[in-house]
């Protein structure tokens, strides 16, 4: 060790001037969950000792130092302040938090040759979970056997709506826990991975708390929740090692219950022909309202664009001013947007037709391709490439069961009931 830097664990309250080298290891927004503000950037720094300790970019920084730092990066940082840890809800068990000042220096250093290891988690055993029940003061890192899975669905809250998923893990015994992902931890899942897969899929779910419902626990994701994959670590290695690879090791697929239960109700609530829907638009300016309707696609638009860029916290369409893109429902800058199918077709029943716009995960549902491999054929010749057409063209011709949502006269797909 170069004795100008120190390490985590010599590190104590005030200013500190003195050089540390570390790696990012883990790196999220920290975020006030009931009106979705960002209020600081969050990260686990490590060592070459394999000290850990959370560093946080107050909020008024977050634009200035976001762009200086990348997660797996190794760092020299100087000139920061060091205070006692927070109350509750702290990510690795420390005395003590950095926190990035005006004055903090940042100098990015190559890696790859560092000894400083990439990651570092506090996993606790399934039977030792109900001492962290609804004890906020520390979160919990697991490991499991991916073993059941279930579909993204939006449920409603007293803010909004968000994103859910519901998944369990199994330990090496052989027991298992659910685990509830909200918001944006809901999309850290590769779903091809785990339809492609044969080999047993190992979970590292870091940041979490334990939750008691009827009697037995489950884990919650938080914002500082990361889920990773067969990560290389060692403890991902025993599991893997541990797993019988001539059993069966099928992933059990849940279907939200809510959708389970409703979905033939759904079918035909507030059904209507198109023919009613126009009139109903004739007399709607700002209200918004929701139908169902069954109706046979005819063509898609091969003239509208496939996709639009969007802020991956609202999903709303981000713009490009000058070298940034901006989402105005967060009036932030949006440094890596997300791509989102918008899937313009024209259906008709047997009273009329009307075009409908047909957003992301219900336009991946009925063409059956991602939006990547769609893209990946699209940008070598466009709706010529015959892939593209055939897949396109694959969903005409076909009775679907949709619910609409009629919105300033605009037909917009919810869902496909069919």
């Amino acid at each position: 060790m170069n004795s100008s830097h120190k390490l985590l664990n010599q590190l104590t309250v005030g200013f500190d001037s003195k050089k540390i080298k570390v790696r990012v290891t883990r790196m999220w927004d920290a975020i006030n969950t009931n009106t979705g503000d960002v209020f600081a950037l969050e990260m686990v720094l490590l060592d070459e000792n394999d000290n850990h300790m959370v560093a946080i970019v107050p909020k008024n920084l977050v634009q200035r130092f976001r762009p200086q730092l990348l997660e797996g990066d190794v760092y020299i940082l100087e000139k920061f302040r060091v205070t006692p840890r927070k109350q509750s809800w702290n990510v690795v068990h420390n005395e003590h938090n950095i926190y990035f000042t005006y004055t903090t220096l940042v100098k990015k250093l190559d890696g790859r040759m560092s000894s400083i290891k990439f990651h570092k988690f506090e996993f606790i055993y399934f039977n030792d979970l109900s001492s962290q029940c609804q004890v906020f003061t520390f979160l919990s890192d697991v490991v499991g056997r991916l073993s059941k899975v279930g579909a993204i669905y939006e449920v409603s809250k007293s803010n909004g709506t968000v994103k859910k998923r519901d998944i369990a893990i199994t330990n090496k015994s052989g027991e298992s826990i659910n685990v509830t992902l909200w918001g944006t931890t809901s999309n850290q899942f590769d779903d091809e991975t785990i339809l492609v897969s044969d080999q047993p899929l190992v979970l590292v779910i870091s940041s979490v708390t334990v939750k008691q419902f009827r009697g037995s626990y489950y884990l919650s994701s938080t914002t500082a929740t990361r889920v990773y994959m067969n990560l290389n670590i060692s403890k991902v290695a025993d599991y893997l090692n541990c797993i019988d690879s001539t059993a069966s090791q099928t992933i059990e697929v849940l279907h939200p219950q809510k959708t389970q239960e409703a979905i033939q109700q759904l079918m035909f609530k507030n059904r209507k022909l198109l023919s009613e829907i126009y009139k109903i638009m004739a007399g709607v300016e700002t209200e918004e309202l929701v139908y169902t309707s069954k109706v046979t696609i005819l063509k898609v638009d091969f003239n509208s664009q496939l996709y639009y860029k969007a802020c991956p916290k609202c999903q709303r369409k981000v713009t490009l001013e000058g070298s940034n893109f901006v989402c105005n429902a967060w009036n932030q800058n949006v440094e890596y947007p997300k791509l989102r199918y918008m899937l313009k077709v024209l259906a008709s029943d047997a009273t009329g037709s009307a075009w409908f716009v047909i957003f992301d995960q219900e336009a991946e549902r009925i063409i059956e391709h991602k939006l990547s491999f769609v893209l990946e054929e699209f940008n070598k010749e466009g709706f010529s490439n015959e892939i593209v057409s055939s897949i396109l063209n694959k969903i005409t011709w076909k009775p679907f069961v949709f619910q609409i949502k009629l919105n300033n006269y605009n037909l917009e797909l919810v869902i496909d009931l069919q």
